[in-house]
């Protein structure tokens, strides 16, 4: 009777336990349900609908202007763009336009977090120079559940000229608007009208207008919050931002109704409406490819570029020179190869290929060293625009050189490059550079380019921490201004190392994914993260990257700091990748007496340990001090590992410590584990302060106490932590 009763009290707290763990399984992968808990706690749940049966009616002064729906929320108007009347903008008095300080314009079919307002006026109060200010989003369903955020880049000028990449939801000083749609009045509508345009589209690129107005000279400015929700099923229209391969820039449409005088008043973005006039001035582009032993790969990248950029362009922007009488070749380029030192027999070849294709052919024996080698070619160049290009590219339209040009020629624009795909295939090699917590990175690594992913990042043009030296044009004065390539990064990260000196320099690397290539990737260098050599000199070469730019350490200011540091997808950040991790706030130390007989007779292999990291950390975020990272998984074979509660003990030879370690999800864990039970929350992490622990070398233990018995298991790790003075 009492072994039943035991065994029913067992069954009872097991299933407790294993509730408990699935509730937490469950929080930790959903990620944005995680953020949501850390990022809005103690947030007003309110939501102010976006519709026009309810704006009016909600709490507080309604207002409607013919088909133009508002509502007042302290000092800030909120107003349903697709209910927006064409007397909002026509009204000469203007009187259309609402008295209060701020305007928030959002689209038909979702919500707002009334939360966020106050913060809103708040953010206007204390930046007075700027009139745009942009927020984050997602979706709910009608049960006020909220998934698939949209993490926006931070102030992007080139993406904005891309498409209206925050057109959904913003805000705007009401009497700069007011301004701006008086200049709008007479140098837009008029020509919108004519043109017989749906009245709808007219408001949407009159919003657009407006905005570019009132950022000609101050940026506009993300409010880190997500504000707007798009109601699912709702079936409200998206904005007008879909370009890329299909319509080109949004801003060319704009600038073609705009009369010289009014294109005036554009400020920066005058150098868009005017870009393409570089091509119709004397410009020579130099092609620097480096090479080695590869000289039928080299043949293939440079008959493409022949075949693809005849000898020169023509005024109007077509390739083809022949038969054209009287038309004047304006745009023209060289290739200079650079070869390290080739075998006899492949020097050969290269210089034969030089004579047949016409290219200069530069033979420097030395040690490979890639930026060495373009800073090299660059000295021989006589071009005013450079395009480094790997040999192993192939150029596939013949308005390359063009597309890359026209924006390498805009003042505030520092590299430019290309989407790049694998030979014969629509997966994707490089769509930008993305700078993670685990180093820069490709985005969408293999992923399929028939697809569109979030929300557009592999279509149009958009601005990037950086662009691969695959194929990357800068204009000559620009990259001596940097100081060309670091050539103590000899194989890796050098392009990442010059796209961060321009962007310190306040310039903008774009991407244009509108412009493709094939990258043959792999024949120039095999996979660094293979072999072990190659992925110690990738690490060193890493630390040397953040050591010349610390400031750049897990930032990027065109990648959001809320979605994911350790993959190739763009997805919500988990709240225990180690790079949210908080310091812990404090160690326990044990009494001497239990730190001496620690683990007494529980030591048990049966507790499994595998440690990934016990070392100090190399690099840390600006204004931090890099300190201790301790980086585990662990788990009770053969048991199941929810009945047990885990703890982490450092042993020195002076003291013996408590660690007060974050229990995380590790998916991987969970997939290569076969035949044990609920191993996916296995993981532990903590990350300790330089000065918390004496200096000594520490024994990792793990202690596992069932929660339901007296069973208490430890082990120690192979590895240790050594902290030093």
């Amino acid at each position: 009777m009492g072994d039943t009763l035991k065994r029913l009290i067992q069954k009872e707290l097991h299933e407790q336990q294993e509730r408990k763990y699935e509730e937490e399984l469950k929080l930790q992968k959903d990620s944005y349900a995680a953020f949501l808990r850390i990022y809005e706690a103690g947030l007003s749940g309110d939501m102010i609908w976006i519709l026009p049966e309810t704006l009016a009616g909600t709490a507080g002064s309604g207002r409607t202007d013919g088909a133009a729906w508002m509502k007042s929320y302290g000092h800030t108007a909120i107003l349903c763009q697709d209910r927006l009347s064409m007397n909002l903008f026509t009204d000469q008095m203007y009187s259309s336009v609402p008295e209060e300080d701020y305007l928030l314009f959002a689209v038909e079919g979702g919500r707002l977090s009334a939360g966020h307002l106050p913060k809103l006026e708040e953010y206007f109060q204390k930046h007075p120079k700027t009139q745009v200010v942009y927020f984050h989003r997602d979706e709910i369903d009608h049960h006020g559940r909220r998934s698939n955020p949209c993490f926006l880049p931070e102030w992007s000028p080139d993406t904005l000229a891309s498409f209206f990449y925050f057109g959904e939801c913003f805000a705007v000083r009401a009497g700069m608007f007011r301004r701006a749609i008086q200049d709008l009045h007479e140098m837009f509508l008029t020509a919108g009208q004519a043109e017989n345009a749906e009245p709808e589209k007219v408001i949407w690129e009159i919003l657009y207008t407006a905005v570019l107005l009132l950022t000609a000279q101050e940026p506009a400015a993300l409010m880190d919050v997500v504000m707007y929700h798009k109601l699912i099923g709702s079936g409200n229209a998206e904005p007008i931002q879909k370009t890329g391969e299909e319509e080109g820039l949004l801003l060319d449409r704009i600038c073609r109704r705009l009369s010289e005088k009014h294109a005036k008043q554009l400020g920066r973005w005058l150098a868009y409406k005017e870009r393409k006039k570089v091509c119709h001035e004397r410009h020579q582009i130099s092609i620097l490819i480096p090479s080695k032993d590869h000289p039928e790969i080299l043949r293939r990248c440079v008959e493409s570029i022949c075949k693809h950029s005849k000898k020169g362009i023509i005024e109007d922007g077509t390739e083809d020179t022949k038969d054209r009488q009287g038309r004047e070749e304006v745009l023209t380029y060289e290739i200079i190869v650079i070869d390290n030192g080739s075998e006899p027999e492949n020097r050969r070849l290269y210089e034969a290929y030089a004579e047949e294709w016409g290219y200069r052919y530069e033979y420097r024996p030395m040690e490979f060293n890639f930026s060495k080698m373009c800073n090299l070619a660059a000295g021989l160049a006589g071009g005013d625009y450079y395009l480094f290009l790997n040999d192993d590219m192939e150029i596939l339209s013949g308005d390359w050189l063009v597309k890359m040009l026209e924006f390498a020629a805009i003042s505030h624009v520092g590299a430019v490059g290309a989407k790049l795909l694998y030979p014969d295939t629509t997966l994707i090699q490089h769509a930008g550079i993305t700078n993670m917590y685990e180093g820069p990175a490709h985005k969408l690594l293999k992923y399929d380019d028939r697809m569109e992913y979030y929300y557009g990042r592999n279509r149009g043009i958009w601005d990037v921490i950086g662009v691969t030296a695959a194929c990357l044009m800068i204009s000559k004065e620009k990259f001596l201004q940097a100081g060309g390539f670091a050539e103590e990064l000899k194989v890796a990260y050098n392009d990442v190392d010059l796209c961060f000196r321009l962007h310190q320099m306040g310039m903008f690397n774009v991407v244009r994914n509108d412009l493709i290539l094939y990258h043959h990737e792999s024949l120039s260098r095999g996979n660094d993260h293979l072999d072990p050599a190659k992925k110690e000199r990738l690490a060193a070469e890493r630390k040397t990257l953040y050591r010349r730019s610390p400031g750049y350490y897990d930032y990027d200011p065109f990648y959001s700091r809320h979605l994911t540091g350790a993959s190739e997808a763009y997805e919500c950040t988990l709240p225990y990748e180690n790079r949210n991790i908080t310091p812990v706030s404090g160690v326990k130390k044990l009494s001497r007496k239990t730190a001496e007989e620690y683990p007494g007779d529980d030591m048990n292999e049966t507790l499994i340990i595998q440690v990934d990291a016990a070392d100090r950390e190399l690099l840390a975020r600006q204004g931090e001090t890099p300190g201790y990272l301790i980086d585990l998984h662990a788990h009770v074979r053969g048991l199941d590992s929810c009945d047990y509660r885990y703890r982490m003990i450092l042993k020195g030879r002076q003291g013996c410590y408590e660690i007060p370690a974050i229990r995380r999800l590790r998916p991987d864990v969970g997939k290569t584990i076969e035949n044990e039970k609920h191993v996916e929350l296995s993981g532990f992490v903590a990350r300790i302060p330089q000065n918390m622990l004496p200096p000594d070398t520490y024994e990792i233990w793990m202690e596992a106490k069932c929660s339901y018995s007296r069973q208490r298991l430890c082990n120690r790790a192979e590895q240790t932590l050594v902290v030093a003075d």
